[in-house]
């Protein structure tokens, strides 16, 4: 599956869009990106979900971000958090020339809406639709800055602008929506963040011997097998031997990277991890304890979505 770590790095720019869980999820933004005079001088043309052909004024310049709706889509609109799948195609403000594409082949994996890795390109995303082709006017600062969550959004500097094209072609839900369970008897407490997010507290006593996995919340999507990729988002907390000094080990809900891609295919990822997706469904999360170099780790796994290889 492609990824998009290389974006924008044909055009000497250091954008850092590497990793996959936002910060927060499934909240309307207070405020999105409006149109503005370089997004509206955007022209593309072409089949939705293939490369266009992009027609720009040749020194492009913008300031802050700027969205465009070249086509209208009609499915569910993208919130901040929200995990979703693109074609992209990016040009060079100030020369016109076509940069980089994702291929348009039906492999380029999930971005996070309002993720702060993703910086302006992924905050663009947030108030479009699914079926929307966009048309994206970002100033090149905005985008070398997007480790730091810059969008670039209310900068006031004129820039040379980059544009991007996007076609959203599918979107997941920002967090598991199955029906609340019971854990068992025994387990780390999990309370929820008004964003999704999962807060674990361990207990005093010491972690089961082998590892455990409980249902959370019910999904009634489709089932994962051990030949696709799970879109999902987690936190990992460590369980000491006596339940105390526990810390947070990872989480993609406050790194910045929004949701994961996990290739379910033995040996591709930690095994404890991939026993407790595989065989759930889109819309659980799972709580499973799993035994890692000797040290036990508690994971809250909100399944979001499946690709089928």
């Amino acid at each position: 599956m492609r990824t998009i770590p290389a974006l924008l790095v044909t055009i000497g720019l250091a954008a850092a869009l590497t990793g996959c869980a936002a910060s927060g999820a499934g909240s309307t933004p207070s405020s999105c990106a409006a149109p503005g005079a370089a997004s509206e001088a955007v022209t593309a043309t072409g089949a939705f979900g293939k490369e266009p052909k992009v027609n720009i004024p040749s020194g492009l310049t913008t300031k802050g971000t700027q969205v465009s709706v070249l086509r209208q889509g009609e499915g569910r609109e993208i919130e901040d958090g929200t995990p979703v799948v693109i074609e992209y195609t990016l040009v060079d403000g100030a020369t016109g020339e076509v940069a980089q594409t994702s291929g348009y082949s039906g492999q380029t994996a999930p971005i996070t809406a309002g993720a702060d890795n993703y910086g302006a390109l992924g905050a663009s995303l947030e108030c479009a639709h699914v079926g929307d082709r966009l048309a994206v006017a970002l100033p090149k600062s905005a985008l070398s800055s997007s480790t730091t969550g810059d969008t670039g959004t209310s900068s006031t500097k004129t820039e040379d602008a980059v544009i991007a094209v996007i076609d959203i072609k599918k979107a997941f839900d920002a967090r598991a929506t199955g029906t609340p369970q019971l854990a068992g008897d025994g387990m780390p407490a999990v309370v929820l963040a008004p964003s999704g997010a999962p807060g674990i507290t361990i207990p005093s006593w010491s972690a089961p011997k082998s590892d455990e996995t409980h249902l959370l919340r019910k999904g009634h999507g489709a089932e994962l097998t051990d030949k696709d990729t799970a879109v999902i988002k987690y936190t990992a907390v460590s369980w000491p031997a006596d339940g105390t000094d526990a810390s947070v080990a990872g989480s993609s809900w406050t790194d910045g990277s929004g949701a994961q891609t996990v290739p379910l295919t033995k040996g591709q990822v930690q095994e404890g991890v991939r026993n407790a997706i595989v065989g759930h469904r889109v819309g659980d999360q799972v709580l499973t304890i799993v035994h890692q170099q000797g040290a036990a780790y508690a994971y809250v796994i909100d399944v979001l979505g499946k690709i089928s290889a």
